[in-house]
């Protein structure tokens, strides 16, 4: 059981989080056997719900829980590594439809495949999908040691002076590339698409694409009394970059989340039991 937990990011940034409620690791308790029923259509084991609300209520945190993880990873996986673009990946209508997720990803997977063949084991990547107000779908990524891609100058700008660049292997539509020059606003940045309304019309399907030489931050847990938690705020916010207070609910009980980020030199970070 932990109510801190410390993820270092390996390039001077860490974060920690405190909770106001203990977070209990390892297997989750099994249900009372009378909250069990069989279905009578397949005779597996379903829940028992005593109305919509209370089924309405359970989908609703599975959501929130699927994309508080989605989001997390999302997050982890771009702030540990060290990036050279940021892109975007549109379908052309001829070429696939934009309206049907898994065709598009289908799509992106193998173009992704062949991308990785032909750049090396030193590109990385991480692509997360966007929905359209009107339901199309198209991807947005972070890209590094990509020169083979075909990455060329288009000629145009960006409201801020930035270039654009295009992705010459991409043939299945548009494609935009800005050089990224701050690594931690990028970051949250492409964290920003992965939303409720996302989730909602890509249950169960998959949600981001990572290269498999990506780096993941190292992370401690802790467990401290509240005499220690209020000296390690203390602590943290005389010199932290940035600090926020989450609050959400699990069944009717209010949590919160505080996340302090800090800057550090690598030996200055130390876990101790």
């Amino acid at each position: 059981m932990y109510n801190v937990k410390v993820k270092n990011y390996g390039n001077g940034q860490v974060q920690t989080r405190i909770y106001s409620h203990t977070v209990y690791e390892g297997d989750k308790e099994k249900p009372e056997e009378q909250d069990i029923e069989f279905n009578p259509f397949d005779g597996g084991k379903c829940k028992e719900y005593q109305d919509f609300k209370q089924l309405d209520e359970e989908q609703e945190r599975s959501l929130q829980v699927s994309l508080r993880r989605a989001k997390g990873k999302i997050y982890d996986y771009s702030r540990a590594n060290e990036w050279d673009w940021f892109v975007t990946l549109t379908f052309a209508p001829e070429k696939v439809d934009r309206y049907d997720y898994s065709s598009c990803t289908k799509k992106l997977s193998k173009w992704l495949n062949n991308m990785r063949t032909s750049a090396g084991d030193d590109f990385k990547y991480i692509v997360v999908p966007e929905r359209h107000k009107d339901g199309a779908y198209h991807f947005h990524g972070l890209f590094a040691n990509c020169d083979s891609l075909g990455i060329e100058f288009s000629g145009h700008f960006t409201k801020d002076h930035q270039e654009i660049y295009n992705i010459g292997k991409y043939k299945m539509g548009f494609t935009t590339a800005t050089k990224v020059n701050n690594n931690e606003a990028v970051t949250k940045y492409i964290t920003k698409y992965t939303t409720k309304d996302l989730m909602e019309h890509i249950k169960g399907k998959k949600k981001y694409w990572v290269s498999r030489n990506l780096l993941l931050p190292e992370e401690a847990t802790f467990f401290v009394d509240l005499e220690e938690m209020q000296g390690l705020h203390n602590e943290l916010t005389q010199d932290c970059v940035y600090y926020k207070n989450a609050f959400y609910d699990i069944g009717h009980v209010p949590h919160s989340v505080r996340y302090y980020e800090n800057k550090v030199e690598p030996e200055e970070v130390e876990y101790n039991d």
